[in-house]
């Protein structure tokens, strides 16, 4: 872990682990999250600058227990890429990352015309058979949704012969540790669509705090009950759990990593990110 400090204050938190890459025989330095996270950075405040993340990457150099860094998924603004990517090309190298998807959150009124008017179709659907409403977690709901979430997706994943992401033990005692402590800071939503108190869908998202300036809420994880899905149940919670955030303040949704089909029904943007790849001895003399 780099930590940066003015004057004894800290400035700057970077993650990072050393994975052994047994296929390319080479010792990686990766930021933590890596392959998993759609998006990478360190926590930095602007009082570090590019001169200290150069410099704290001329200290790991010093250490013989990695050989090539591949930071990946950063975002264009990101220190980190900044600082690095404004050294020579000959050392550092700059490549591509996997795009997410972004979109103004709206209310359902202004979806995309067709996302519309699946959107109203669906729902009178719904209504007509039963009670449709939209529920956010709290401290107490929170594990139930989160267990319908598990049931559905992994239901998903189980007919397409595959295990997905939430079958994993230790993944699942991971979220189940950090969802209270997201709700305590309202930096989740976890939302569920019921009809007639039956779970027909549930999303899981992050949102940025209000005190950030064009708030953003990230769509991380959603599924839906295949025995409702003549009401596109998804379609459905995403637009609903859209015009929530949009009533909470948010000015974007972010779908994240992926070229799922149904994402462009909601008409997104890419959002790039970018990688640096460099071996420990190119950096060792940056200034």
């Amino acid at each position: 872990v780099l930590a940066f400090r003015h004057a004894g204050l800290l400035t700057g938190l970077l993650p990072l682990y050393v994975y052994a890459d047994q296929a390319r025989q080479e010792r990686q330095l990766l930021v933590l999250g890596a392959g998993t996270s759609d998006y990478l950075d360190g926590i930095f405040s602007s009082t570090c600058t590019r001169a200290d993340v150069v410099q704290g990457f001329t200290l790991l150099a010093g250490e013989a227990t990695w050989e090539i860094a591949h930071l990946s998924q950063l975002r264009p603004h990101s220190p980190l890429y900044k600082a690095l990517s404004a050294q020579d090309g000959n050392t550092i190298r700059t490549y591509p990352g996997e795009n997410c998807s972004r979109f103004a959150a709206y209310s359902i009124a202004n979806l995309p015309k067709k996302v519309r008017a699946d959107v109203r179709y669906c729902r009178n659907l719904a209504t007509n058979r039963g009670t449709l409403k939209l529920q956010v977690a709290d401290a107490r709901s929170w594990p139930r949704y989160f267990d319908e979430l598990i049931r559905q997706h992994s239901a998903r994943w189980n007919e397409a012969g595959q295990p997905g992401v939430l079958a994993n033990p230790q993944v699942l005692a991971w979220h189940r540790e950090m969802l209270p402590l997201l709700l305590q800071e309202d930096a989740l939503r976890l939302y569920c669509l019921s009809l007639d108190d039956v779970a027909i869908a549930t999303l899981y998202a992050l949102i940025d705090p209000p005190s950030r300036e064009n708030r953003t809420e990230y769509f991380y994880l959603s599924s839906y009950s295949r025995a409702h899905s003549e009401l596109k149940p998804g379609t459905l919670l995403r637009a609903m759990a859209i015009e929530h955030a949009a009533a909470e303040g948010v000015v974007t949704i972010d779908m994240l990593r992926g070229r799922e089909a149904y994402k462009k029904l909601w008409r997104v943007q890419d959002a790039p990110t970018f990688g640096l790849s460099f071996s420990r001895l190119a950096v060792a003399n940056l200034s």
